[in-house]
């Protein structure tokens, strides 16, 4: 019986491993298309004649609003799961 639960337990660690890898290059493919997005932003900016810190900092605030926004929806993702 016990050797029953060790391989329960093994194969729902498994998942939960798989799982979190599979969340976590979500998480990276998102942080590189909002990559993508802030150097078009600051490239599009210069092209207007934006000066470069204004464009860099418009780029900056873009990925940290993203960024941050993706962390939180996380969050709240992680926490709504634990409490269903």
């Amino acid at each position: 019986m016990t050797e029953d639960f060790n391989d329960a337990d093994s194969i729902m660690a498994n998942l939960e491993a798989q799982m979190a890898m599979t969340k976590l290059e979500g998480r990276g493919t998102y942080a590189t298309g909002i990559a993508i997005l802030s150097g078009q932003i600051m490239q599009s900016a210069l092209a207007y004649g934006v000066p470069y810190a204004l464009a860099e900092e418009m780029a900056t605030d873009f990925w940290k609003a993203e960024m941050l926004a993706d962390t939180i929806a996380a969050l709240v993702r992680d926490v709504d799961e634990e409490t269903e």
